[in-house]
């Protein structure tokens, strides 16, 4: 199994000497601000949404400039539909290992679930589209659809996921290439994306990451071997405030009262600033909640300037 590496791993010294170095400094800068931003519990999450945004339009610019204009922006000899379910089946198809694969398990053993709420260049969008809506006033719409869980979600997610691993090694077994392989790809694109405008919009949820996306369903299932956790104390006055925060269906009545978030819970925190007793809690060993929630922020936003510096297909 052959591992496909460049020798420069960052964009800038693709085009000049030193322009690593350049780079390093600029998201060490960047990386600063979000930290700083983000350990004020009133601008967590708008500053979580404003940086994930901000890599996927990254990702893509890089992507589309490297199309159009010098294949230097992409520099990675394996070109794939940017979307996240290529990150399982490529490797699948092509019995190779590659940068993103070896990313996605990195990030879910220092981060947990993370990947879905930082990392994802995909997921951004439906986070974007899944945006509660506000009425004049600032009451908030949508609440009431917010409080009612997706129906038969781990059904769909199973689903999704054996279909594109079985899909994956037919197209191997079969030797389909070229269109035979784009086609169905771009195909699934579209279906994600259809779901994100039609479905995520509608019910203020992030369908397609937490129902449709395979990768979130290997993320949820993989996030055990990460020692982070969130939990909800006793003091919890079961309000169900904090329900409309959650975009990732992982908070119901059920869940609330069972004191902990479900398992589509990606850890991303917004549901911690809506706690007006602050009995939503980061749990990490023997650490502090205080404690626990800024390791979280150091090594979800360290990997996210990462993940930015590389943002690479």
């Amino acid at each position: 199994m052959e591992i496909q590496m460049d020798e420069s791993l960052l964009m800038l010294n693709r085009f000049f000497s030193g322009g690593g170095w350049l780079q390093i400094g600029i998201l060490a800068v960047y990386g600063g601000i979000l930290m700083y931003n983000m350990q004020d519990a009133a601008k967590s999450a708008k500053w979580r949404k404003r940086s994930w945004l901000a890599f996927s339009i990254v990702f893509f610019t890089q992507f589309i400039l490297g199309l159009l204009a010098d294949e230097r922006f992409l520099m990675s000899g394996m070109l794939h539909v940017p979307v996240p379910f290529m990150i399982v089946a490529g490797p699948v198809y092509r019995a190779q290992m590659t940068i993103m694969p070896i990313l996605l398990m990195s990030s879910i053993i220092l981060t947990g679930p993370a990947w879905c709420s930082h990392y994802c260049y995909f997921g951004a969008w439906d986070q974007v589209i899944a945006q509660k809506k506000t009425k004049r006033g600032g009451g908030q719409i949508g609440t009431k659809e917010m409080r009612i869980p997706i129906r038969n979600k781990w059904m769909w997610k199973w689903t999704f996921l054996v279909l594109l691993m079985v899909f994956a090694i037919a197209f191997r077994w079969l030797n389909f290439y070229g269109l035979q392989t784009l086609i169905p790809a771009l195909l699934l694109a579209g279906i994600g994306l259809a779901i994100m405008i039609f479905i995520s919009r509608r019910k203020k949820k992030m369908v397609h990451c937490t129902t449709f996306c395979p990768i979130g369903t290997l993320v949820n299932l993989a996030k055990i071997v990460s020692p982070f956790r969130m939990k909800i104390e006793s003091s919890c006055t079961n309000c169900m405030r904090c329900i409309p925060s959650c975009q990732y269906d992982a908070l119901n009545g059920d869940d609330i009262k069972a004191r902990k978030p479900g398992l589509n819970c990606t850890l991303c925190g917004d549901c911690v600033t809506t706690c007006e007793v602050s009995a939503i809690q980061y749990r990490f060993l023997r650490l502090s909640p205080a404690v626990a929630r800024n390791l979280y922020l150091f090594l979800t936003i360290a990997l996210h300037v990462l993940c930015m510096g590389l943002a690479r297909i």
